[in-house]
């Protein structure tokens, strides 16, 4: 019994992380780009424009390994423009 306490206490540990927030967003962005891509938009969204949420991610991972505890590096901030961009892809694709 202990033991299944200690490995819930693990996870809600690694949900706690920002990198698995900054991940878990950017998945959920590429299954929009996706979807959006196949079912909604007149013309598939090319590869440039996809690579974007992913590139964000990647800048913020190096500057959050450079700038731990600077307000630059605050998740909610990063999580939000990744959710940003891809609505602005979006849009920009249905014009």
């Amino acid at each position: 019994m202990k033991s299944q306490k200690k490995e819930v206490a693990k996870i809600k540990e690694i949900f706690k992380s920002p990198h698995i927030h900054i991940a878990l967003a950017t998945g959920a962005c590429i299954i929009i780009l996706a979807y959006f891509s196949k079912r909604v938009l007149p013309r598939p969204i090319g590869y440039l424009a996809n690579a974007i949420p992913p590139f964000l991610m990647a800048v913020y991972e190096a500057l959050l390994s450079r700038f731990k505890d600077s307000k630059l590096c605050t998740t909610w901030y990063w999580i939000a423009a990744i959710f940003a961009t891809t609505a602005l892809i979006i849009v920009l694709h249905m014009v």
